[in-house]
């Protein structure tokens, strides 16, 4: 198998799995980035991130993973 091939399918799990972390831990994610916006002083009315913002990110790295996943398939066969 081709060094870039083998790359390729690498990047596709690191990017299959961090997506899917951020879409399952979205809120948490959220809602720890707020507080700790509003931990500083004179910042109580600080806001965070969106957990939607979030899912956005984490459904197109796993979109990014399955393309990558299936061109891999394809060109290996």
């Amino acid at each position: 198998m081709e060094p870039g091939l083998i790359f390729a399918l690498a990047w596709a799990v690191l990017s299959l799995v961090g997506g899917a972390v951020l879409v399952v831990r979205r809120r948490w994610l959220a809602a720890a980035i707020t507080a700790e916006r509003q931990s500083g002083a004179g910042r109580a009315g600080a806001r965070g991130p969106s957990p939607k913002m979030f899912l956005a990110i984490g459904l197109v790295f796993v979109a990014m993973g399955l393309f990558i996943i299936i061109w891999w398939a394809s060109a290996a066969f």
